[in-house]
């Protein structure tokens, strides 16, 4: 016969092989969703850090492009600020032989094709104005004026005068009533002609290189 201290032994034992039991199957189950949240919590982190990688490449190559984008600005500015310094050292050698040439006796026969070579012939200009340097004033003021003379030009209507501008050689014509004006001087033709000797010039140094 059980007694009942037998079967309080017996039902201690049956609960606690019930206990046991479910303990296992609470523990399994908390086992396999902290396992699954722990796989859902990896993919989140995964895809986080691909983001961060991702937006950090994109950042690098940003900054990539911009470093590059900045060279290449710079190497263009240092290449365009080399070919001016050429450009000007060019046009001070060619100011410096120009005037040497105006102060030769080629000068004088270019003075009189500029001056006969402007379709002055037998014009109805009667205020006409030739501007010059001083020094040509001095050395071929009378030589224009007799030209002007043998183009049908009366002493009243023209006048040659001194410019204060610094025009190199050369001669501008004025005319205010008739609101006339032709720059024949050389620094006009230097600057008239100044894309050409770029480009002329900067084509020369890069044959060179």
């Amino acid at each position: 016969m059980v007694t009942i201290e037998q079967k309080i032994i017996l039902f201690s034992r049956l609960i606690y092989q019930i206990m046991n039991a479910n303990f296992k199957e609470v523990l399994q189950n908390l086992e396999s969703e902290h396992d699954k949240r722990f796989e859902e919590s990896k993919r989140d982190i995964d895809m986080q850090v691909k983001k961060i990688i991702s937006s950090a490449h994109k950042k690098r190559d940003l900054e990539i492009s911009k470093i590059n984008g900045t060279l290449k600005i710079n190497e263009k500015r240092e290449h365009m600020l080399e070919k001016e310094k050429y450009y000007d050292k060019f046009m001070a050698k060619l100011e410096a032989y120009i005037k040497e040439f105006v102060k030769g006796e080629a000068y004088k026969d270019y003075m009189l094709k500029l001056i006969n070579g402007i379709g002055l012939k037998d014009s109805e200009i009667k205020n006409l104005n030739l501007f010059m340097t001083k020094d040509d004033y001095s050395k071929y003021s009378d030589l224009l004026s007799n030209e002007l003379k043998k183009l049908g030009y009366k002493e009243e209507n023209y006048k040659i005068e001194i410019t204060n501008q610094d025009i190199i050689g050369g001669f501008v014509l004025e005319d205010n009533i008739n609101n006339f004006k032709v720059d024949l001087s050389i620094r006009s033709l230097l600057e008239e002609n100044q894309d050409y000797i770029m480009k002329v010039l900067f084509e020369a140094l890069e044959r060179v290189k």
